[in-house]
């Protein structure tokens, strides 16, 4: 139960990370995502979900009877994330990242080994959390 409970946590940290960091850069969040070829005119939609996203999976991912709840939708953030991140990369554009402070300082590539690292520890913690559900 540990290893799941740090598992959240680590996602709490990530996602309250992030969020802050896009609310106190907002402008600077919404101009990266303008010019990007997939949102482009759905920037400030996508900048406001996102962030609220982020905010009430950190909520969700407290609450004791939510949490594999919130480590389902979180593990389907990051791979949403990360196909956009697998995009980017592979349709040649340079676009900056506003992911928020410091994992902004990342290369699209390191995003995407940051991203699975975190869909394979939610993978692993569904898997525990699934071994801690006793059968009826």
């Amino acid at each position: 139960m540990i290893i799941f409970d740090i598992i959240c946590y680590l996602f709490i940290i990530l996602f309250a990370y992030t969020a802050v960091s896009k609310m106190m850069n907002f402008s600077s969040f919404v101009a990266v995502l303008k010019v990007s070829p997939l949102i482009g005119h759905l920037d400030m939609l996508v900048a406001f979900t996102v962030i609220a996203v982020e905010v009430i999976l950190c909520i969700v991912l407290v609450g004791d009877r939510t949490k594999r709840l919130g480590l389902r939708l979180s593990m389907g953030l990051m791979v949403v994330f990360t196909l956009y991140l697998t995009y980017m990369v592979l349709s040649g554009d340079e676009l900056p990242c506003q992911c928020g402070g410091v994992i902004s300082l990342m290369s699209w590539k390191e995003h995407i080994i940051f991203n699975s690292v975190f869909i394979i520890l939610a993978f692993i913690g569904l898997k525990i959390s699934e071994k801690l559900v006793e059968p009826i």
